[in-house]
């Protein structure tokens, strides 16, 4: 008889996991949009300004260029760049330590935790840079020799 239980609980826990939940749409009529309110500003009048603007309009587009010159393909960037990186490092070591079974998984951690233990050292070495930057400069008698 628990045999018979713990099957249909299994069963059920099964079903109630994989079985979409079904969800009626709401009754009543179609949907309609509120009045529409917005009205744009008028436009003023234009002064003799145009020389100015577009001074200013050529500086800003100058530096603009500039500001996002050409950086490496490493250097900052997005989201996705990141993901693309750490998914080519998994094929590199997944293809390296692939058919060596137990000790490929091994030696895969292992490079994760390398990889890790790198990353955390430069930040701990640019905090510290930093830190001491404010610090100033301590006299040579002070040191063991």
């Amino acid at each position: 008889m628990r045999k018979w239980i713990i099957v249909m609980m299994v069963f059920l826990l099964a079903f109630a996991v994989t079985t979409p939940a079904l969800v009626d749409a709401k009754r009543g009529g179609s949907f309609r949009s509120g009045v529409k309110k917005y009205q744009p500003a008028p436009k003023k009048a234009e002064t003799n300004n145009q020389v100015n603007r577009a001074d200013s309009t050529s500086n800003t587009k100058a530096t603009g260029t500039s500001a996002t010159g050409n950086r490496g393909f490493f250097s900052g960037g997005s989201f996705m760049k990141g993901l693309m990186i750490g998914g080519l490092a998994g094929i590199l070591f997944g293809g390296l330590f692939g058919n060596m079974g137990f000790f490929g998984e091994i030696l895969g951690l292992m490079v994760n935790l390398m990889a890790l233990f790198a990353l955390f050292m430069l930040v701990v070495m640019v905090f510290r840079k930093f830190k001491d930057r404010r610090k100033p400069p301590r006299p040579e008698s002070e040191r063991w020799n």
